[in-house]
């Protein structure tokens, strides 16, 4: 029966268009307000000018006053307090939709005891979608779990298709990812066709609520006060400046983790951006191991993470991946937001 709903969902999906234009996707509010936050590592601030008027070009609002940069000793944007007030006075801002990070590096996680101390208040606040990846994990994470909002993994500001047409970075992570439209994803989910299945569990499909991020940010979690409750989860994972041993070890303790009840683990990219072929299948292979060993579906998608692509996923927000025997690949799709708030004022 499950695989017949599953069906009937892709079917509804095919019938709306996933990428519509700005001027056809919201007609409640034809330019929603981002707020750029950076809450983790120094950025070079000669490109938010750049970033504004590329996000004002895609249709959105753009401000950046919650963005104050004073480079702290370890190189974060400001000091952890200054950080966190930054990053709380734009998610409890009912002016704003959403908050698009503008690039990751470290220091996320130091904000979580901050954000703890305003959950009552943020817990009233109307909900924004948030948008980032990398050190942004810890960020999703809270808000995923702590107030299950959905959020958005996916491009940064600085690194995306049109940044990179504009020639200001050498960078190609992400260079090849166009932006999103944000209110398309909220309202009518996401579908990908390419999802490749590791294991002989991953070909009977899995359903769950998708969670995750970069891995060192989740691993970095474990046994602290903010490691989510996983169970009956979807996890994502990918990560960037590993090595296949570092990698192996990792999925290893995966493996021996005694409370890790997923329903099945997503794998976005973890070669290098100038990987050889034998350097990808190296790092294949290293999860397809794990997968034989873990007993419940494993899937691989490497257009998810630091590569040259980065298709964005609904985390916090149901996921079902379904295979047929006609096919070598599976299909994920999320549905809409079913609480929409956003973009309605």
């Amino acid at each position: 029966m499950g695989f017949y709903r599953f069906i009937l969902f892709l079917f509804f999906l095919s019938c709306t268009p996933l990428w519509s234009s700005p001027a056809e996707a919201d007609t409640e509010k034809s330019r929603p307000t981002v707020a750029l936050m950076s809450s983790s590592s120094a950025i070079d601030e000669t490109m938010i000018a750049p970033m504004k008027s590329m996000l004002e070009d895609a249709g959105y609002e753009v401000i950046d006053r919650y963005f104050q940069q004073i480079i702290s000793d370890f190189g974060y944007v400001n000091t952890d307090r200054e950080r966190a007030r930054q990053l709380l006075d734009a998610l409890l801002d009912d002016s704003v939709d959403i908050i698009w990070f503008m690039r990751g590096g470290g220091g996320a996680m130091n904000l979580m005891p901050y954000l703890d101390q305003r959950k009552p208040d943020l817990a009233n606040a109307r909900h924004k979608y948030i948008i980032g990846y990398s050190d942004v994990t810890a960020i999703h994470s809270w808000l995923n779990e702590q107030l299950g909002w959905p959020s958005i993994h996916g491009v940064l500001a600085a690194l995306n298709q049109q940044m990179a047409a504009l020639g200001i970075s050498s960078s190609t992570i992400n260079d090849l990812e166009p932006l999103p439209w944000i209110p398309d994803i909220a309202k009518q989910g996401l579908a990908y066709t390419s999802f490749q299945p590791l294991n002989q569990a991953a070909r009977d499909g899995v359903t769950g609520e998708l969670r995750g991020g970069n891995m060192t940010l989740l691993m970095a979690a474990i046994s602290t006060p903010w490691e989510p409750d996983y169970a009956e989860k979807l996890l994502f994972l990918e990560d960037v400046n590993v090595s296949p041993r570092q990698l192996d070890r990792a999925l290893q303790q995966l493996l021996f983790k005694k409370d890790l009840q997923v329903n099945g683990i997503i794998f976005g990219q973890f070669f290098p951006l100038d990987a050889s072929d034998a350097e990808r299948l190296l790092y294949k292979s290293v999860i397809r191991r794990f997968a034989e060993r873990f007993g419940r579906p494993v899937f691989y998608f490497p257009s998810v993470g630091h590569g040259r692509h980065n298709r964005p996923l609904l985390l916090g927000q149901t996921a079902a991946v379904g295979c047929t025997a006609e096919s070598d690949y599976c299909t994920m799709t999320q549905p809409p937001v079913v609480e929409w708030t956003a973009f309605q004022k």
